[in-house]
């Protein structure tokens, strides 16, 4: 019995203690991921009924200026396109060629019919008018293409699509919130200008024409109609002209020459590699802004007095830009100060500096 029991007890405590002693492997159970990646599809944006200016995208610029008339003056871009201006009453009208065919039409005016739209319409108005897409599913080039527009740019620069392929940017201006111009574009530029966000695809780069073209001619070319859009748009609104003095245009040039000469010595590391990356990609959404305290360095360095000021790359179409810059809080201040001080533009190339000053003073004003 005792022989027995001691038998049993060991027994025991080796089937107690074996698992103990000596643990089984660890079965390695593979749990399958699911590899699908989750999309999220955009919803189908809304298209209306082609009107207007709508109605000449992607066609011969003959067809337009059968309409509107022959334009008053004709420049060379520097980017692959032609711009034409036309006589507009109490507003300005350009249109952008590129093989014969208009490619862009942008249109700035207080008061009237922009169909099927208005100026002076608060995006309220608009909002009640159609559905406005924040989400744009598109094809370029056989290229999926998702645009998202922001919280802002839908109450400032909503995208509107029409059944015929093409596109028109509002622009509202950021503090009175009323449509001030619009641009009516085909799918190429506005891959090139957009001012959104893609979430899928690539926005294309803007392409510098290499040719034989003067760009010191072109340079001041866009300097002047600059100069002009932002006064048209001073008057449309009932603002004192804007005056161009020696004194601002030369500080905008030298401010400029300086920052494109020596970016380091206003720049941080970081932003040294934001402006080296903006550069080489060319990208009209990838756009690059000296924020004040840099400007107000740059400004430092050359001794240079002033008011206000913007550095802005890529400005490709100066008009275009103009419309993105009064759509935003912080630059449309530049162009509603009510006061009529001294404005200097600089151009090179994509690159562009905007200098307001106070008005020199005369030995009348004295």
């Amino acid at each position: 019995m005792i022989g027995f029991l001691c038998i049993l007890i060991i027994v025991l405590i080796g089937y107690y203690l074996q698992p103990v002693l000596f643990p089984p492997a660890t079965e390695t159970k593979k749990v399958e991921q699911n590899q699908r990646t989750v999309r999220h599809k955009a919803l189908k944006h809304q298209t209306i009924e082609t009107e207007g200016y709508a109605e000449y995208i992607k066609q011969p610029v003959g067809k337009f200026e059968a309409t509107f008339g022959q334009p008053t003056k004709i420049e060379d871009s520097g980017f692959f396109f032609q711009t034409r201006y036309y006589s507009l009453d109490q507003g300005m009208l350009e249109v952008n060629v590129e093989a014969g065919n208009v490619s862009t039409i942008k249109v700035m005016s207080q008061k009237g019919e922009l169909e099927p739209f208005k100026f002076g319409m608060t995006n309220r108005q608009l909002s009640e008018q159609i559905n406005l897409s924040a989400d744009f599913a598109l094809d370029y080039d056989e290229e999926p293409v998702v645009i998202e527009l922001s919280e802002n740019d839908m109450r400032y620069r909503p995208l509107i699509a029409f059944k015929n392929d093409t596109f028109a940017i509002l622009f509202f201006n950021g503090d009175s919130d009323k449509l001030i111009g619009a641009a009516y574009l085909d799918i190429e530029n506005l891959l090139r200008l957009m001012p959104y966000q893609i979430n899928s695809g690539n926005p294309l780069a803007n392409r510098i024409q290499e040719s034989n073209l003067d760009w010191n001619v072109l340079n001041q070319q866009k300097q002047t109609r600059l100069i002009e859009s932002i006064n048209q748009y001073r008057t449309l609104h009932k603002l004192p002209v804007f005056q161009t003095s020696s004194t601002a245009m030369t500080a905008s040039k030298d401010l400029l020459k300086t920052f494109l000469t020596s970016p380091k010595k206003v720049l941080s590391q970081e932003r040294m590699e934001e402006w080296e990356t903006d550069q080489s990609a060319h990208l009209s959404n990838l756009s690059f802004e000296l924020a004040p305290a840099e400007l107000k360095k740059l400004a430092k360095a050359e001794e240079t007095d002033y008011i206000s000021g913007l550095f802005y790359s890529p400005t490709v179409d100066p008009l275009f830009s103009l419309f993105n810059w009064i759509s935003r809080d912080r630059l449309n201040e530049l162009y509603d100060d009510p006061d009529a001080n001294s404005l200097g533009v600089a151009f090179n190339q994509e690159s562009v500096l905007v200098l307001i000053q106070e008005p020199e003073k005369t030995k009348d004003s004295e």
